[in-house]
């Protein structure tokens, strides 16, 4: 049976990260149909953690809550009331 794997091999020039940081999101979520949203937040929460840790936040603090978010924080959205 044939293995196929997809890889992306990406250069990035670090003098301008942030629209380099977005041409990797956007080659990657087409791989992922129907995900985009579930990555885009996902890479969200990763950068709210990294912008606490820049401003000295305390690992174990209380997260601020986002409309449509369960309470523990499991990352499945609920439907907006």
């Amino acid at each position: 049976m044939a293995n196929i794997q997809t890889t992306l091999k990406i250069e990035l020039d670090p003098r301008v990260p942030v629209p380099e940081i977005l041409a990797v999101i956007r080659a990657v979520t087409p791989f992922h149909l129907g995900q985009e949203e579930l990555i885009l937040i996902g890479v969200m929460e990763a950068i709210e953690k990294r912008l606490m840790s820049l401003k000295g936040v305390e690992k174990h603090a209380e997260p601020i809550p986002e409309p449509g978010r369960k309470p523990a924080d499991t990352g499945e959205l609920q439907p907006d009331k």
